[in-house]
């Protein structure tokens, strides 16, 4: 009762912010928050739509700012938000058409999980209306489950790139790119472990903050519903993570993502376009930006945008008009697989959620308590016609290159239960996911399923410690994740060969920078002063190059030329901010929170991984992507018997002081976990349904 008191007055204080809002279907008093000494949130519910409705309320007390940030991109109002820097944004969104496919296809969500977004939803806008001095703008609200799965495609378009896509057509010059993003999971079966048990590791690496940060969780409804990971921030459900049966990580994958038509124009009528000898016309879809000037003038801009049979259309500076295509915003089912990935029971049920092909990408590596392997390299990969570059700009000017059918899933790069007993992933080709006589046949398969070919130093290295000998324990697979050595045989480590072999008295002017570089153990511990010298040397290559991802597959290609003046930029920072080039990594890699710049390990592309790439006004380098979640489970036949997370950068300031996770992360600890509510709630800190915070 006292809850719905405080709803009622909460939309009263609220104004006319929910006066178009649906009736309150779920009932707070039905959902409990339970928070523990690092603030997870346990939530319980009768429903499992309860639970989403509780996740909501929950997320949204964390990091209500970056949730509203990912609503105001799907519902078009990021111009009224952030003025010119936002336009575009919305520009972008309108032009996809998701407003449009979500209409088009809401019919192919199942009901069931229709009424779960719909609660989901509610606990948004319940929020929203108890704390209207935190709402961005009013005019976002209310959520609906259609500006819920219009910001699942626009992500995932992100993800795929998609935008990238866009930009350098409007932009010139057309070309392609893929995006920087990492992770490690690996698991292997009770064939290889002292225990005789089933281990899993989940560890991606993503933003530290952000829409794209991590956020934990621990979900649990009378339907059956008890699984705990990580979401992005707005998720409606684990992203990845384990229940009482199975577990599952994801990492991400290299495949051609986003192909671009260039449409053969009339020559005369400017908006005609001609396949296979008939001629169609753009469809013209006007948008009325609403851009931000100043702090109160609100000013409408009218733009056009385009759609043909390939999908959104773009026309470039030279006159030239190009489509885009890509399977990443094309359906909109996936959220309901997320749900239906953390309901499942066993691995048929399992491959059946992945069976809906609706997550266009990402690797998944699963274990389970029956003593299941199993990698996947999942995606929504079209099935492409033989013939044309793909890599490139394809013609728009026949059906023969508009696919319309993906690859089924169970027929990606794919291993399950091999003989040797492991699986793994870190961003490295699909098809070396587990000893190299059982590994997918690549010749089964176009190119297109395998973008960057090859294995970076965190596949060489995790293949190097899991072959170190043939039965491991759980703290030996744990101390696995948290190595931060390069090995020798690392590509970038060889592609270095040349600036190991420089003589220092050659080189004057960075003698000793070259003598502490060549010293260099290829380890990033905090104490390390040559790591330090070598990740900012290599910020500097690999900005110069325009080197991305593909060049820890691929290694480096540069003179001592190159090394010289990388490492003469380097000393001349650290000495002009630190007085001196003998910087340990603690004092030049930092994570900023609460105004406060704390220390991190790691090193680009090792197993602790951290990128750290935009300097502060200390000197430090501010981490951007990092190791950002970390989850271990041992299965037995009953289920899991050891679970440990750590989220490092999380940050619950607003519900409360928990237990920073940050210096765990530097020791390599890790907080034990459960399952077991009774042992959640001896072990809880706060206990409240929404809306009414209490202590334990």
């Amino acid at each position: 009762m006292r809850a719905t008191i405080i709803l009622i007055l909460s939309l009263f204080l609220a104004g006319d912010l929910f006066a178009k809002s649906y009736p309150s279907p779920i009932n707070a008093e039905d959902v409990t928050i339970v928070r523990d000494e690092y603030g997870v949130p346990h939530i319980y519910g009768k429903t499992d739509a309860d639970v989403a409705y509780g996740l909501a309320y929950a997320n949204s007390e964390d990091a209500f700012f970056e949730i509203q940030e990912r609503m105001l991109v799907a519902k078009g109002l990021m111009g009224i938000y952030k003025g010119k820097e936002g336009a575009p944004i919305d520009y972008f969104v309108h032009s996809l058409g998701v407003r449009e496919i979500v209409q088009e296809k809401m019919s192919d969500v199942d009901p069931t999980f229709l009424d779960y977004l719909q609660a989901y939803c509610q606990g948004l806008n319940d929020y929203a209306a108890q704390h209207p001095k935190e709402v961005l703008i009013k005019k976002a609200f209310p959520i609906g489950t259609a500006d819920v799965l219009e910001s699942f495609m626009i992500s995932f378009a992100f993800l795929s790139q998609v935008h990238v896509a866009v930009k350098e057509i409007v932009e010139g010059p057309v070309d392609k790119e893929m995006a920087s993003l990492g992770s490690n999971a690996y698991a292997l079966n009770s064939s290889r472990t002292e225990e005789g048990k089933t281990f899993l590791c989940i560890n991606p690496h993503f933003q530290v903050e952000g829409p794209f940060s991590f956020y934990e969780a621990h979900m649990i409804s009378e339907e059956g519903m008890n699984v705990r990971g990580a979401l992005f921030q707005g998720g409606t459900s684990v992203f990845m993570g384990n229940n009482e049966s199975l577990g599952w990580g994801m990492t991400f994958n290299f495949f051609d993502r986003v192909d671009t038509y260039e449409l053969e124009m009339h020559p005369k009528k400017k908006h005609s376009y001609q396949v296979d000898g008939k001629w169609y016309e753009l469809e013209k879809r006007p948008v009325s930006l609403k851009v931000k000037v100043g702090n109160v003038l609100t000013v409408p801009v009218k733009k056009n945008c385009y759609w043909s049979i390939y999908g959104p259309t773009y026309e470039s500076p030279d006159g030239k008009f190009y489509a885009v295509r890509s399977g990443s915003f094309l359906n909109i089912n996936g959220p309901e697989q997320f749900y239906r990935m953390g309901k499942s029971d066993n691995f048929e049920q399992f491959q059946e959620a992945m069976d809906i092909n609706a997550i266009p990408l990402f690797n998944i590596i699963y274990a389970d308590k029956q003593d299941n392997i199993h990698y996947l390299s999942n995606g929504v990969i079209p099935v492409r016609a033989a013939g044309y570059d793909w890599d490139g700009i394809v013609p728009g000017n026949t059906f023969e290159t508009l696919w319309t059918h993906y690859h089924p899933v169970r027929t990606l790069p794919h291993v399950t239960n091999p003989e040797c007993g492991f699986v793994f992933n870190t961003n490295n080709t699909p098809f070396n996911a587990t000893c190299a006589e059982e590994n997918d046949d690549r010749d089964r398969l176009p190119a297109y399923v395998d973008a960057f070919p090859g294995d970076n130093n965190r596949a060489i290295r995790l293949l190097e410690l899991i072959n170190e000998k043939d039965l491991h324990s759980y703290e030996a697979l744990k101390r696995i994740k948290f190595d931060n050595r390069f090995s020798e045989n690392s590509p970038v480590v060889q592609s270095l060969q040349g600036l190991f072999e420089m003589k220092p008295e050659d080189y004057p002017d960075i003698s000793s920078s070259l003598q502490i570089i060549q010293g260099w153990d290829l380890a990033a511990d905090l104490n390390s002063t040559a790591a330090t010298l070598v990740s900012l040397s290599l910020n500097y290559i690999f900005e110069w190059e325009d080197y991305g991802t593909e060049h820890f597959i691929y290694g480096l290609d540069c003179e001592p030329s190159v090394f010289e003046k990388a490492i003469v930029m380097a000393q001349e920072y650290l000495t002009a901010k630190f007085g001196t080039i003998e910087v340990p990594l603690s004092q030049y890699q930092k994570f900023v929170r609460r105004g406060e710049e704390l220390s991190s390990a790691g090193f680009a592309d090792v197993l602790m991984a951290c990128y750290a790439t935009e300097p502060l006004e200390s000197g430090s380098y501010q981490l951007s992507y990092a190791d950002t979640y970390i989850h271990f489970v041992e299965f037995g036949p009953d289920g899991p018997e050891k679970i440990e997370t750590l989220l490092p950068f999380g940050n619950h300031s607003k519900v409360g002081d928990y237990t920073d996770q940050l210096e765990m992360f530097n020791q390599q600890k890790m907080k034990k976990v459960t399952m077991d509510t009774e042992r959640i709630l001896e072990r809880a800190v706060s206990q409240y349904h929404p809306g009414q915070r209490y202590s334990k």
